[in-house]
């Protein structure tokens, strides 16, 4: 089964790439290590081959509608109990995920109290308003403004004590860097 569901997964998106093109952006993984434990418990799921069906499921999240994220997350309470900790990790981290290829961030990255957002050569975040954010962020109010690294990296600083103050802290700056998107 597993076999022809990947075969049939395969089939679809050359179909798709066929018809889309030579426009359509390569895909890839970002790569996210925020030092979380994010992952279905065995006590949870106790079955192996439902707690990959349901790993499937959350991995496609991450290209999917906003919504499906609520309902598969009611859909989990309603079978198996309250999301644990390291469930509910494993939603925020693929939240973030979304949010990071639609800025074409390949890799984020936390430091102590840092975070480190690499882009691709072709993010759509505009490098003339990039700049001018760092230029607004850096006060005399703020001692720890964001930077851009020669490499093409942002570094961030918070105050990243708590697993909720590091997705807060990438949503607050992902949600900033989409509003410096190319119009």
């Amino acid at each position: 089964d597993l076999y022809l569901d990947l075969l049939q997964k395969t089939v679809t998106d050359l179909k798709a790439r066929g018809t889309r093109g030579e426009q359509q952006l390569e895909e890839y993984d970002p790569e996210i290590n925020l030092q979380i434990s994010a992952y279905i418990p065995e006590n949870y799921i106790v079955d192996v081959s439902q707690r990959y069906v349901v790993y499937r499921r959350i991995a496609a999240l991450s290209t999917s509608e906003e919504a499906n994220h609520q309902d598969l997350m009611d859909e989990l309470q309603d079978r198996y109990g309250n999301l644990p900790k390291e469930t509910q990790n494993l939603f925020s981290i693929v939240a973030l995920k979304k949010l990071l290829m639609e800025l074409r961030i390949n890799k984020l990255e936390k430091g102590p109290n840092t975070l480190v957002f690499s882009f691709m050569e072709d993010t759509p975040v505009s490098p003339e308003k990039l700049l001018g954010y760092l230029q607004q962020k850096t006060t005399k109010k703020n001692p720890h403004p964001p930077r851009l690294t020669p490499d093409g990296r942002l570094v961030t600083q918070a105050e990243l004590s708590t697993i909720q103050s590091v997705f807060t802290a990438a949503k607050t700056t992902l949600s900033e860097l989409t509003a410096l998107t190319h119009d």
